[in-house]
């Protein structure tokens, strides 16, 4: 008895005590176990391809819609907002070649200009009514790593009018080789009762200061 099956083994213990213990029992379980066996394998298979199918479907999925890594910026950089490329402004302004900042340790830039391994490539700007007049309220530098090493500086931007420096903002950041980097500079000041005269000019530029 030692050497059978051990499922069939259960099944006799089983089924010897119930109303079939007088007739010969050998082919009703070898029969039933039969059953359970295939049973078993039915499953079994019917398992591997539910788990086949579902990996495949998964691949798919993930390769259908890739995960998009956004970095090479860090600090107060905005990496999520649409990429600006050249200048965006609803008013005229033109480039200063005067820096007009003490704290200054770079010449002045404009759109193009690579200043410490950064290379301008866009600027956007939103206006705002400050008095009678209109004024730029909110710059937004994009600047391009182009180099093979990583930057870290701190960008600079003035805003000059009639060509006479009125506020500059800097903002520290660090940018991965090939990467970009947006900086804000917000000027509250011009909302703050800045008187500017009808028909003045604007201008502006980038430069680096030291690192705070």
């Amino acid at each position: 008895m030692s050497d059978i099956d051990p499922l069939i083994k259960r099944e006799m213990q089983w089924m010897a005590v119930g109303l079939n213990e007088n007739r010969d029992l050998a082919p009703i379980i070898i029969a039933k176990v039969r059953r359970q066996r295939i049973r078993n394998a039915i499953l079994f298979v019917l398992g591997a391809i539910t788990i086949s199918v579902g990996s495949i479907g998964i691949y798919e999925a993930v390769k259908g819609n890739p995960v998009q890594v956004v970095g090479g910026v860090t600090g107060n950089n905005m990496a999520t907002q649409p990429e600006i490329v050249g200048l965006s402004s609803d008013y005229p302004v033109t480039w200063e070649q005067s820096v007009g900042d003490v704290s200054a340790i770079s010449g002045a830039g404009g759109l193009g200009d690579t200043l410490g391994g950064l290379t301008a490539v866009g600027l956007k700007i939103s206006w705002e009514r400050c008095g009678k007049e209109q004024c730029p309220t909110t710059w937004v530098l994009s600047v391009e790593n182009k180099t093979a090493d990583l930057v870290s500086t701190s960008p600079s931007l003035g805003i000059f009018n009639n060509h006479t420096p009125i506020v500059s903002d800097s903002r520290p950041t660090t940018v991965l080789p090939g990467g970009k980097a947006l900086l804000v500079f917000t000027f509250p000041e011009f909302q703050d009762g800045l008187s500017v005269d009808a028909g003045a000019t604007w201008q502006w530029n980038w430069y680096l200061a030291q690192l705070r």
